[in-house]
């Protein structure tokens, strides 16, 4: 947990250095410590890099090579892909998802020392949580990403059917996934009723948008998010006790 919590962090610092320019110009960043000038990009990139590395060692020398390995390609296509397709592709939201996916698949080798396709549906889990959560952000905040100058679904989508669209297109395979997660054999019955509510409360929240699009709801959604994925890693942690 320390040596992904660090890597995540470098990540994300780095990503900041890199965008102080569109986060100078959107209303939701500019108040953030480099657009602010309250930290140098010299001082933010040197912690960046040395709170990453020292998350590496961790990982590598506290669990195993493949877990540190795992972290090093989290923070790679965080920086190297996703950070520049933010600025390039509407697709930028695909591809971050599978950097944010990738620290539970640590924590699986961590604790297995090895890959295995039961990871799969919890990567997935994590996958698919992400898009309607940022689908939803990204539409609150359409004007403000379009003064960063980020490529976002939500740019084009006035009415917001389309993002409304996709929403409803990932939570259903994020229910397919969190019902995988019990069928691989990691969870209980107890799990599986907890997914079957979880899931339902989530897609309330997106067909209120997908019905009339507009801040509130989309904002039911975002709640509605953040709601969810704590509750659905409590319930598996609880059931793992269990099981």
């Amino acid at each position: 947990l320390f040596g992904t919590a660090l890597m995540g962090a470098g990540a994300n610092t780095l990503n900041q250095c890199m965008e102080i320019g569109p986060d100078s110009r959107m209303n939701r960043t500019k108040n953030r410590a480099l657009p602010m000038g309250k930290l140098s990009e010299k001082e933010a990139m040197i912690f960046g890099i040395a709170i990453s590395a020292v998350g590496f060692f961790v990982l590598w020398f506290g669990n195993n090579p493949l877990t540190a390995g795992l972290g090093l390609l989290t923070l790679l296509t965080y920086i190297l892909v996703y950070t520049p397709l933010k600025q390039k592709t509407v697709s930028n939201t695909w591809y971050g998802g599978i950097t944010g996916a990738l620290p539970p698949v640590m924590g699986w080798t961590a604790a297995r020392g090895q890959l295995e396709w039961e990871v799969l549906p919890i990567f997935a889990l994590l996958y698919f949580w992400q898009l309607p959560h940022f689908f939803a952000i990204a539409w609150m905040y359409r004007d403000d990403y379009k003064r960063g100058g980020f490529k976002m679904l939500s740019l084009d989508d006035q009415t917001g059917q389309k993002t409304a669209v996709q929403m409803l297109l990932n939570c259903g395979m994020l229910f397919v996934a969190s019902l995988a997660v019990y069928h691989v054999n990691q969870s209980s019955l107890i799990y599986l009723v907890g997914a079957y509510v979880m899931g339902m409360v989530f897609f309330a929240a997106i067909i209120l948008f997908f019905k009339e699009s507009n801040f509130d709801n989309a904002r039911k959604v975002f709640l509605a998010s953040i709601i969810y994925l704590p509750i659905m890693i409590s319930i598996l942690v609880f059931d793992r006790f269990i099981i």
